[in-house]
């Protein structure tokens, strides 16, 4: 006999009752299938499924990351939050937001596929996949008139080195448009107001030079104390001006931020008596520390400096210096009261976007003047009490104040700062 035919014999006597239970059946290894869900609270319905990435969310509010997340637990979360938008990613987490965010893109709704944590039987987005469910409520509004005498003016670009608005105020009812303008009329009677980030009110008379205007769609993080106003974003400012009746619109500069080989000369709005009508100014040596040494802006004909001219590139201010081409020393942007300094460092400093070069006239003979934060107005030159035993060095000061521990204010008399180009 065949082996072939010694198995078909015998075949039927290994497959009995009792062996066939041994077999697992099929039944026991399917899954339930996990689905969007069709039954949401009132109101609320689906609408896609989005890309989503943890440096920028497209659901940015607020957020719950825990096992029991479910659709419905994600929905009742946001909704007690008051927000408009819910979404479900990677099985246990969830984000609540009222307007959708850059860079969040639709992708195809296969792409949300992860099973949720909290019901099994539903789908909680994926792996930078976002699904996003809203209850229907209108989306949040950037205020574009917040009282009679203030306009929005746009969204901005921010950098907390290089401020659009220099001056942060505390807003104790919470930041709105409303809010923030009127603490900016009150607090110094400021022609630029911003909301940054949700939650910020900043203030100001002119903007940083360096400020770009971008997309009003980049200004939409809702305003923590009112869900129904936009209060810019991260590194978006939301502008505000005052244009009431006694204040005439601030002037807007011709200003670029790129202009090569130059010296500057500073000119007395009205010279003191035995001084010169204008002064050279120069980058002097103030300070050394290994791999690093500063310089500021001075009229000192006797100071050590190797750095007789300058270049603004990108609006970062640099002297550049007459032994070594290759030595990079950067701005960094003054505050009030103090010089325009620079510094040359291990690893390179890349500098303080702040500076421009201001056009004045339209006549082309006319220097062009240096401008900070958008003011050319705001220099002086200041008689250094503290240096050469009292006897002074005049040193370029930006908006000069009382009380401070290298000059006095009287010492201190406005200039400008003409850009001559070679």
């Amino acid at each position: 006999m065949s082996v072939l035919s010694f198995f078909l014999l015998v075949a039927p006597l290994l497959f009995t009752d009792a062996a066939r239970a041994h077999i697992p059946s099929a039944r026991h290894d399917i899954i339930p299938r996990q689905t969007n869900p069709t039954s949401l609270p009132a109101n609320w319905s689906l609408v896609g499924c989005f890309t989503d990435i943890s440096t920028a969310r497209t659901l940015a509010a607020n957020s719950l990351i825990n096992n029991n997340v479910s659709v419905d637990a994600c929905i009742a979360f946001c909704t007690a939050a008051d927000y408009i938008f819910a979404g479900v990613e990677f099985g246990r987490e969830c984000y609540c937001d009222s307007t959708i965010q850059i860079p969040g893109a639709k992708a195809p709704l296969t792409d949300c596929n992860m099973a949720c944590a909290g019901n099994p039987s539903e789908l909680c987005g994926g792996s930078g996949r976002l699904t996003v469910f809203t209850s229907g409520d209108p989306s949040p509004v950037l205020v574009p008139t917040p009282s009679p005498d203030w306009t929005l003016q746009g969204c901005l670009t921010d950098d907390i080195l290089n401020r659009t608005l220099p001056m942060e105020v505390n807003v104790p009812v919470g930041v709105t448009a409303e809010s923030c303008t009127a603490a900016c009329q009150s607090a110094g009677a400021f022609t630029f107001a911003g909301l940054e980030n949700g939650h910020e009110c900043w203030c100001g008379n002119a903007t940083n030079t360096v400020a770009q205007h971008v997309s009003n769609d980049d200004c939409r993080a809702v305003c923590v104390a009112d869900h129904s106003e936009y209060c810019g974003n991260a590194n978006r400012l939301a502008l505000y001006n005052f244009l009431g009746a006694d204040t005439p619109p601030p002037p807007v500069l011709n200003c670029t931020g790129n202009v090569g080989d130059f010296t500057l000369v500073a000119v007395f709005n009205n010279p003191p008596l035995g001084f010169p009508t204008q002064m050279n100014l120069r980058a002097v040596l103030v300070e050394m520390v290994p791999n690093t040494f500063w310089t500021i802006l001075s009229a000192c004909e006797t100071c050590c400096s190797d750095w007789p001219s300058f270049s603004l590139q990108n609006s970062v201010f640099m002297p550049r210096s007459a032994s070594d081409p290759t030595q990079s020393m950067t701005s960094i942007g003054p505050s009030d009261g103090e010089s325009a300094a620079f510094v040359a460092s291990i690893p390179a400093f890349p500098g303080a976007q702040a500076y421009c070069a201001a056009e004045v006239s339209t006549n082309p003979n006319t220097p062009m003047q240096l401008s900070f934060g958008g003011k050319t107005d705001s220099w002086s030159l200041c008689t250094n009490s503290t240096f050469f035993n009292g006897n002074g060095r005049v040193d370029l000061v930006f908006e000069p104040v009382t009380n401070h521990p290298h000059y006095a204010f009287s010492s201190c008399n406005a200039v400008t700062v003409h850009v001559i180009q070679s």
